[in-house]
């Protein structure tokens, strides 16, 4: 087997970068990790000083988020990967045998359609009008973005009551098919954020069993340590 390129992960404890994190340790792939803080300008740099928000934003990810994924050849050429499910994918790539992308063709339309959904719809469009408002609207009127924020739960818990309903009629051991894919590692934060939220989590019964498999698995255990993060049921 080719020997890898060198992976550094850019993140935040707890943010959806965490997905990238799980996938990086259930498919043993070594990388290095760095923290990212905001600076008094409320924008997102490395927390060591390595690069500043303006170097991160050119040479890590032009929209000064994490996840952040950089990869260094033998050759010293550098790439960054942005958006989730980009990440997500390529990673699962380097480990086709595991089909963490999904299996049949089938299955892999399947999972990348939920990392969409989970990124777009959920992510986006639910937790970012609930926390993040001034992405849509000017929130210097109260109204506007009160009606945003309410919005934004509305769209939350439509997108958990459809993968609930999915995951009822589909019968499998996970979200997709009965192997571990994206779609569940993805899925795991978008949970935690929904018991950090108070959003009722278990009720989603079969989504909850899913969450509570992950949590017993030694990549996410590695996960939750590098983090900081506790356990939800373990």
């Amino acid at each position: 087997m080719a020997a890898l390129p060198d992976f550094t992960l850019y993140y935040s404890a707890g943010a959806c970068s965490n997905a990238v994190r799980l996938a990086l340790h259930e498919l043993s792939i070594p990388f290095q990790s760095v923290n990212t803080r905001r600076n008094a300008n409320l924008k997102i740099e490395p927390a060591d000083g390595s690069l500043t928000a303006e170097e991160y934003r050119d040479q890590v990810h032009h929209k000064n988020y994490v996840p952040g994924f950089v990869i260094t050849f033998a050759d010293g050429h550098r790439e960054s990967i942005t958006e989730t499910p980009a990440i997500l994918s390529y990673i699962a790539s380097l480990r086709p045998e595991r089909g963490l992308a999904g299996k049949t063709d089938l299955e892999k339309a399947r999972v990348l359609s939920w990392a969409v959904y989970f990124s777009g719809e959920l992510h986006g469009v639910g937790w970012g009008g609930l926390l993040a408002p001034k992405r849509f609207v000017d929130i210097s009127d109260k109204k506007l973005e009160e009606a945003v924020k309410e919005g934004g739960k509305k769209n939350i818990k439509a997108a958990y009551e459809h993968l609930e309903t999915e995951l009822q009629k589909g019968g499998g051991e996970w979200i997709v098919g009965d192997s571990l894919t994206l779609a569940d590692v993805y899925s795991y934060i978008l949970y935690r954020w929904g018991v950090m939220h108070e959003f009722g989590m278990e009720k989603y019964e079969r989504y909850t069993e899913i969450v509570k498999k992950l949590e017993a698995r030694e990549s996410t255990k590695k996960t939750l340590e590098e983090e900081g993060l506790p356990a939800h049921f373990q």
